[in-house]
């Protein structure tokens, strides 16, 4: 096997990790699905992962590679807060769109006490926490208020990610297919439910 069909042989494996990691879970994924779904010799997820652990391992710090750069500079003091938040929310929005099954992968994983990756979860939360504490502060939010802190980050990313969770259910019940003009509104809406509460979303609606 030359380097070329070595790095897409670890490429699939990590794909197909993602995608059956996000339908049943970490636990309930066994190696040799894994090797089934990504068309690799079982033995070549442990030469190149050491096993399932080093495969969510890697999922867990490449999305965070990719996640973090979202938040770098959105407290930028040239422009308002409200503006700043807008900017993030709609950023937010089509990282989510763009990397769903990662995402949903890893913000199911997360929570899990999966202790060989709680000293990552812990170091790239943290890097997350620092690159929001500004604009939180600009908000009026005391990055040391921990309870505050831990409710209104944890919110944004649920309020965004549950539609996207429930997208099958969206289609099937409202009978239409989310366009780009639909995640424009969705983005706009979760920021004034955001920054005004459902008394903004109202007035917005009879301006």
């Amino acid at each position: 096997m030359n380097d070329v069909e070595k790095s897409n042989a670890r490429q699939r494996i990590l794909d197909a990790s993602i995608v059956l990691f996000s339908k049943k879970g970490y636990t309930g994924v066994g190696v040799r699905e894994i090797a089934n779904e990504a068309s690799v010799n079982l033995a070549m997820i442990s030469y190149y992962f050491n096993g399932k652990i080093g495969i969510l391992k890697e999922i867990i710090e490449n999305f965070f590679d990719l996640y973090l750069p979202i938040f770098d500079n959105i407290d930028d003091a040239s422009i308002p807060p409200e503006a700043c938040f807008r900017n993030l929310v709609y950023k937010l929005v089509e990282f989510v769109r763009d990397n769903t099954e990662l995402f949903l992968m890893v913000y199911n994983e997360l929570p899990l006490d999966v202790p060989e990756v709680s000293e990552i979860k812990t170091k790239r939360i943290g890097e997350l926490i620092t690159k929001m504490r500004g604009l939180m502060i600009r908000f009026g939010i005391d990055p040391q208020d921990r309870r505050l802190f831990s409710i209104v980050g944890p919110s944004l990313i649920s309020a965004i990610l549950t539609q996207f969770r429930l997208r099958p259910v969206i289609r099937h019940l409202f009978q239409f297919e989310p366009d780009e003009s639909y995640y424009q509104h969705y983005a706009e809406t979760i920021c004034i439910l955001f920054l005004k509460g459902i008394s903004g979303i109202n007035s917005n609606v009879k301006e």
